[in-house]
């Protein structure tokens, strides 16, 4: 998976990340002509949950339903759009881009300064390359002729007649070169499910947390692979909670890499101090922290916060003890208690797990469900592969009347180090050292 490619509204307009261009669409009914971004009778959706885009357009009968998503064939990467007609009667679909440039349109696509830009599964009814706003064009219903528009704002279209119950896909290119075969938005999202299919599960008495947290996932795996050491960074950490190293390691390149550039922000090093860390307290591997904790605090400086400096010094103390010793001296000295997330994915992220766990202590227990909301007393509860740094956790609660009886299982974890978990949400007196086992926990009282 890559990096974020665009950013799409609650209409289904498609902007690039820079501002370069944007696509619009729009549907021409019996009656009359219904652009999405002018329509009230608009709703939106993920596919899954996963960053598969669907967006429902109201027609006389039913409903066009336009699905956005990211592919790459290894010799480009693009936007697949499908729209489908889930209505009764045939319609005409528009899809306007708004860009800069030489502008060439013909019914096989349109060109972006010689360079194929946008191309529909078959062959377009009409094309539109003018000066400014396309829209007007449209709606007058162009052919299907060959002609350029060279301008500081061109607006073009391709208009496709889609007939009841049928669909057609439009590509436009990101990068490289179009992809010669077109792939499907819900095989798409399909690819996605696989590749979360064995991160951290979470089914609590909570519908949206459980759709967040999915959601969530995935924007992780998308932010791991931007190209901003923030974004990127901050992904590393929770995709390792979640146990998608891998996709975790592609973050910490890019974190590494600005290390190495010498580019580094005050905040870029700190984030870059928790995402080595990381690899280091939840997988064992080692992460290259011991050549840069240095040089990344000292460049981190007033933005390095306590819990940081302790984790770094965590993850060093088995094979760097004076080096982990000298972190602890500095975490004493920090005015900043805690990191505070910089990315809208990470803060998600942390308000789900917060639920979950706390295991920010280095020395201490692992503290499962920390705090439980009272409406989740009586409900069962199962977490799945969640990566703390006393090895993986999988644990379940049930309940016995008011009282709660929970299972867990650990493994892995730093070798020869004995780790107690708990339940202080549901019972705080309790705590075990087993790797696994269950056991009947006192009722808890309400808050």
């Amino acid at each position: 998976m890559e990096g974020p490619a665009a950013r799409i509204d609650h209409a289904g307009t498609i902007t690039s990340l820079d501002g370069g261009w944007r696509l619009e669409w729009g549907v021409g009914c019996d009656d009359r002509w219904r652009i999405a971004h002018e329509e009230r009778a608009v709703r939106q959706d993920r596919v899954d949950d996963t960053p598969v885009s669907e967006t429902w357009l109201r027609v006389p009968g039913g409903d066009v339903i336009q699905r956005v998503a990211a592919c790459n064939d290894g010799s480009g990467r693009a936007l697949v759009i499908e729209f489908e007609n889930a209505s009764p009667a045939a319609v005409v679909l528009a899809v306007a881009g708004r860009v800069a440039g030489s502008v060439e349109a013909s019914a096989d696509g349109i060109k972006i300064d010689g360079s194929a830009w946008m191309r529909g599964s078959r062959p377009a009814g009409g094309v539109v390359a003018v000066e400014g706003d396309p829209w007007p064009v449209i709606v007058a219903a162009p052919d299907a002729d060959s002609f350029g528009v060279d301008a500081d704002s061109v607006g073009t279209g391709l208009l496709l007649a889609v007939p009841h119950r049928q669909a057609v896909n439009v590509m436009v290119r990101l990068e490289g070169e179009l992809p010669s075969v077109i792939v499907e938005p819900l095989d798409v999202a399909a690819g996605w499910r696989g590749v979360t299919a064995s991160a951290l599960q979470i089914d609590v008495p909570d519908t949206e947390l459980v759709t967040a947290w999915r959601r969530v996932i995935c924007d992780l795996v998308l932010a791991a692979g931007s190209t901003a050491p923030i974004a990127a960074g901050e992904a590393a950490w929770w995709l390792d909670v979640a146990g998608l190293h891998r996709e975790a390691d592609r973050a910490r390149v890019t974190v590494v890499a600005a290390a190495l550039d010498h580019v580094l922000t005050d905040e870029v090093a700190a984030v870059a101090l928790r995402a080595l860390a990381s690899r280091e307290l939840r997988t064992g591997e080692p992460s290259g922290l011991d050549e840069l904790a240095g040089p990344l605090a000292a460049a981190a400086g007033a933005s390095l916060d306590q819990g940081t400096a302790n984790l770094v010094a965590a993850a060093l103390e088995p094979h760097r003890p004076k080096a982990a010793a000298d972190a602890r001296r500095l975490a004493e000295t920090l005015r900043i208690t805690d990191w505070t997330a910089a990315t809208r994915v990470a803060d998600g992220a942390a308000r789900v797990i917060e639920l979950i766990v706390d295991d920010s202590g280095p020395d201490g227990p692992v503290a499962l469900l920390p705090e439980i909301p009272d409406a989740w007393l009586g409900q069962p509860v199962d977490v799945r592969g969640l990566v703390t740094q006393a090895g993986t956790i999988s644990f379940s609660v049930r309940w016995h009347g008011d009282r709660p009886a929970v299972l867990w299982e650990r493994t892995g974890g730093p070798a020869g180090q004995a780790t107690e978990i708990s339940f202080p949400g549901l019972d705080p007196s309790w705590s075990s050292g087993e790797l696994s086992g269950e056991a009947l926990l006192a009722a808890p009282s309400k808050a």
